[in-house]
């Protein structure tokens, strides 16, 4: 399978993948980790931090108009020539391929507590670990029309619960509404714009939409609903478990939908949404995983992608053992991944267009004299 610079998809199939693979982290340790931040205004930092990531994302579409059609690799290579193309891709691709290995671990220790408790970790890894493999031979079209029907079902399951744990809302629980002050709310929510690094995936699809204005309107359709899942997702936790007992549950999610019941017929409301949880962390790992395989080999000037996949999946399979245990591997989540991937999403790839936009009026000059 070639490189597949020739498929095209819309908007819908974008804008859906994006979604997922930014709001995933809701499932996992997101709300939590918000409580920990700024406490009972969690939800204010959230809000803060996806204001800064909308106003940074303007700025960095605005600097991409020129570029039009190009991924984030074709400019660094009109920034730096085929080495720093390389580099770039090698750059870009590590953090995916850290991402897709750190959330499988997370994702699979939390089927193993509770779904599968007696069964191996890695028994239950590589069930994720195939649907990744599978879907990269697939390829991306396959992927990213998974997306446009997993999404959906996903928000419509988000809904529900918000739904269900309406009862248990308490609005004594927000208060103080400025939590642990607004240093906490304006400092841990300028870095915290990392847990946008998922980002990067969007600056490798250009090519396979139709223009500009078809990018721009996924960027910013699907930041603007990302931002809405996740600031009600922390806002209904803060909500419903009081301060500082929320920074106790395994799950916060999971433990949301816990507190749902509708009468004495229907309890357990819970086990219904681990099989959603299962199939948005599969699509969000076939995802991840695919762009991680596709920007290191476009990287290399390989022109086919399928022998890097099994290779890769080894090392991510090899990754996701590094940490210890499940604390660990939260840990680097929320300590690296989502203190310091502003780095790369945003400086980093800002700095790759000022850089090739400064080369390229710079032989516009040349031609001139």
């Amino acid at each position: 399978m070639r490189m597949e610079h020739r498929i095209k998809f819309g908007k819908w199939e974008a804008g859906a993948l994006m979604i997922n693979i930014i709001c995933t982290k809701i499932f996992l340790y997101f709300n939590r980790m918000t409580v920990e931040d700024a406490g009972t205004a969690g939800w204010l930092m959230t809000l803060f931090t996806c204001a800064v990531v909308l106003l940074a994302f303007s700025l960095l579409i605005w600097m991409y108009k020129k570029f039009e059609g190009n991924d984030i690799l074709d400019i660094a290579e009109m920034a730096g020539g085929k080495v720093f193309r390389t580099i770039t891709g090698f750059i870009l691709g590590g953090v995916l391929l850290l991402l897709a290995a750190i959330t499988l671990r997370q994702f699979s220790e939390d089927i193993k507590t509770i779904s599968l408790p007696t069964s191996p970790l890695s028994y239950v890894m590589f069930f994720f670990m195939a649907g990744m493999v599978v879907a990269g031979f697939l390829g991306l079209e396959s992927i990213v029309r998974n997306h446009a029907v997993i999404t959906p079902i996903a928000a419509a399951g988000y809904v529900i619960i918000l739904l269900g744990i309406t009862p248990k809302i308490d609005i004594n629980n927000i208060m103080p509404i400025f939590g642990t002050g607004l240093k906490d709310i304006a400092w841990k929510g300028l870095y915290r714009t990392s847990i946008f690094s998922e980002l990067l995936v969007l600056s490798m699809i250009p090519p396979f939409l139709e223009n500009y204005r078809e990018l721009r309107i996924v960027g910013f359709s699907s930041l603007g609903f990302s931002s809405f899942i996740l600031v009600t997702s922390s806002l209904a936790y803060i909500l419903v478990f009081p301060y500082p007992s929320s920074l106790e549950p395994f799950l916060p999610v999971f433990n949301m939908t816990r507190l749902i019941g509708l009468g004495r017929f229907f309890q357990r409301i819970e086990s219904l949404f681990v099989f959603i949880w299962v199939m948005s962390a599969l699509a969000y790992l076939s995802a991840v995983f695919y762009f991680a395989v596709y920007t290191v080999s476009k990287a290399a000037g390989l022109k086919y992608l399928r022998p890097m996949i099994i290779p890769f999946a080894v090392i991510v399979f090899c990754i996701a053992f590094i940490p210890s245990n499940l604390i660990s591997a939260i840990n680097i989540q929320t300590d690296i991944i989502n203190t310091w991937g502003w780095t790369a999403t945003f400086a980093f790839i800002g700095l790759i267009m000022l850089w090739a936009g400064v080369m390229k009026r710079g032989r516009r000059g040349a031609k001139g004299k």
